[in-house]
C-alpha cells in the first residue's frame, strides 16, 4: 500500500509486484528450511559421508528418493505460522530466542575454525585481494547482488517491520546498524568457511593446490548446494569432533534460514491484513498456499531452480520500482517529510547527497544490473535464450510476464470498481490516514471523480486527502 498512498491508486500494482515476489520466494525457501533441519538431525544421529560419492547418494536418497522434503516443509510452514499468528509480539518472541543462540553458534565455529591447521592459509587467501579484479564490471555487478540479496532490499520486509517501529528507532540509524552488523556476520561466515575448507582440503589431499580448494569453494550442484550439503559435511568428518561441529552448523542454518523464512511469511500475510482481512485468516490463507505452491519445489529440485532463477532476479525489478517511487514522490520530499519531520531529534540526518544517491547512483546500479543478468544468462545458458528451459531469458520474460499482466488486471478493476469495495475499503483507509500528502500532487489521479482530492488543512501547510467520495 506504500505505492497506492504515495503514487496514486493506479500505482498499486508495483506494490502488489513486490507482494508477489515476496510471497513466490516464500512458498519454495521453506524446502531450503527444511533441508537444514534434516542435515543437521543426520549429523547428530549417524555418520558423516567421508567421501564425495557417500555424500551424493546420501544428498540424493533425501532429496530425490524420500518424502521427507514434502513432510519437513509442512512442518516448518506450520511453525512458521504459529510463529506469525500473533503479529509482531510473537515474531518479536522468537527472534528473541533465536537470534543470541545464532550468534553464538557463529561466534564458535568462528573460533574453531581460526584454530585449525593451515587456517592461516585460508585466511591469508581470504584477505588478499587481486586489485586487478576491480576493474572487472563482473564483480561490481555480482557484490552489488549479492549485498542486495544478503540485506533483503527490494523484498518488501522492511517496509513491514518499519510500520512497527518505535520513534527512538529511527529509520536512519536502523538502516546504518543493520547494515552494518549484517556485513560484520557475513564476514565472519566468509573467514570460518574458508578456513575450515582450507584447513580440512589440505588434511585430505596434501598435494591439492590453492587451486583446487578455489574450485571445491565454487561448486554450486544443484540450487546451490555443493558446498553446503555435499562438501562441508565430508570435510567436517575429517576432524576431530567434527559430527559435533557439523550438528552447530547445520543448526545455525536453520536458525539463520528459519527467522528469514518467519519475516518473509509476515510480509505476506501483513498485505492481506492491510487490505482488512483478519490477522488469523490472513495466517492460514498464506502458509496453506505457501505449503501447497511450495509442494513441487520439495518434489523436484529442477522446479526450485527454476523459481530460485526466475524470482530473485525479478526483486531487480522490485529494487527499480522504489527507485521510480523517489522520482515521482521527490527523494527530497521523501527525505524531509517521511524522515525528518516525523522523527524525535533521536534520529540522524540523512544529508542532501542522499537525494542524489538514491535517484542516480542506485538507479544506474539497477539498470546495470540488470542488463549484466541479461547478458549472462544469455552467454552461460546452453540452449538459445528464446528456448524454454528452468534457467533460460525466455521462461524468466514469460513468468513475470503473467505476473505483471495478473496485477495489471487487478488494478485497473481496483481503479474501476473501488468505490463498491466500501466495506474493506474504509477500513483500510482508516489505516492510512496518517500518510503525508505528496507535495509533488502524484497522490491524486486527476479526471477521475471517485479518486483521492487533495484538500487544504486548516494549518494550510500541506494538502490532505479527502475520502468523502469514496465513502459515498
Amino acid at each position: 500500500m506504500a505505492f497506492h498512498d504515495l503514487l496514486g491508486v493506479k500505482s498499486t500494482w508495483l506494490g502488489g509486484w513486490m507482494a508477489s515476489l515476496n510471497f513466490l520466494i516464500t512458498c519454495y525457501f521453506g524446502v531450503i528450511v527444511g533441508w537444514a533441519v534434516f542435515y543437521t538431525i543426520e549429523c547428530i544421529f549417524y555418520p558423516l559421508p567421508t567421501t564425495h560419492e557417500l555424500s551424493i547418494v546420501a544428498w540424493r536418497k533425501f532429496e530425490e528418493e524420500s518424502l521427507w522434503p514434502v513432510l519437513l516443509h509442512f512442518v516448518i510452514t506450520a511453525a512458521c505460522a504459529a510463529a506469525n499468528w500473533r503479529g509482531v509480539g510473537s515474531i518479536e518472541l522468537a527472534m528473541t530466542a533465536m537470534t543470541p543462540l545464532h550468534l553464538l553458534l557463529l561466534l564458535t565455529a568462528f573460533i574453531w575454525a581460526l584454530t585449525l591447521n593451515n587456517a592461516g592459509v585460508g585466511l591469508g587467501f581470504f584477505f588478499t585481494p587481486d586489485w586487478g579484479l576491480l576493474g572487472s564490471p563482473t564483480l561490481w555487478i555480482e557484490a552489488l547482488s549479492q549485498v542486495a540479496w544478503d540485506t533483503g532490499a527490494a523484498f518488501g520486509i522492511f517496509l513491514v517491520l518499519g510500520a512497527s517501529m518505535t520513534r527512538k528507532t529511527g529509520p536512519v540509524k536502523n538502516v546504518v546498524w543493520t547494515t552494518a552488523i549484517n556485513g560484520l556476520i557475513s564476514l565472519i561466515v566468509g573467514v570460518t568457511v574458508f578456513c575450515t575448507v582450507f584447513a580440512t582440503y589440505t588434511k585430505v589431499n596434501p598435494d591439492g593446490t590453492e587451486a583446487d580448494v578455489v574450485n571445491l569453494l565454487r561448486t554450486n550442484g544443484p540450487a546451490n548446494t555443493g558446498l553446503t550439503f555435499i562438501w562441508l559435511p565430508i570435510l567436517f568428518s575429517t576432524m576431530t569432533g567434527g559430527r559435533v561441529m557439523a550438528s552447530l552448523f547445520f543448526l545455525a542454518v536453520v536458525i539463520a534460514t528459519f527467522s528469514n523464512y518467519i519475516t518473509l511469511m509476515n510480509t505476506s500475510v501483513q498485505a492481506m491484513v492491510d487490505w482488512g482481512v483478519k490477522r488469523s485468516v490472513a495466517v492460514v490463507v498464506i502458509a496453506t498456499l505457501t505449503f501447497l505452491l511450495g509442494v513441487p519445489s520439495a518434489v523436484n529440485i529442477h522446479v526450485l531452480v527454476n523459481q530460485d532463477f526466475v524470482w530473485s532476479a525479478g526483486l531487480i525489478f522490485s529494487g527499480l520500482s522504489m527507485i521510480l517511487l523517489l522520482w515521482k514522490y521527490g527523494a527530497k520530499d521523501f527525505r524531509l517529510t517521511m524522515l525528518h519531520e516525523g522523527e524525535d531529534g533521536c534520529d540522524w540526518k540523512l544529508p542532501g547527497a542522499f537525494d542524489y544517491l538514491t535517484k542516480y547512483v542506485l538507479l544506474l546500479n539497477g539498470l546495470a544490473l540488470l542488463v549484466w543478468w541479461v547478458v549472462h544468462t544469455i552467454q552461460s545458458a546452453d540452449s538459445p535464450w528464446y528456448q524454454l528451459g528452468n534457467q533460460s531469458l525466455m521462461t524468466a520474460i514469460l513468468e513475470w510476464f503473467v505476473i505483471g499482466m495478473v496485477l495489471l488486471v487487478l488494478n485497473l478493476l481496483f481503479v474501476r470498481y473501488r468505490a463498491r469495495m466500501s466495506g474493506c475499503w474504509s477500513s483500510l483507509i482508516a489505516k492510512q490516514e496518517d500518510i503525508p500528502a505528496c507535495p509533488c500532487g502524484y497522490r491524486h489521479d486527476k479526471g477521475d471523480s471517485d479518486n483521492l482530492i487533495a484538500v487544504t488543512d486548516q494549518a494550510g501547510e500541506r494538502p490532505v486527502p479527502d475520502y468523502s467520495t469514496i465513502n459515498h
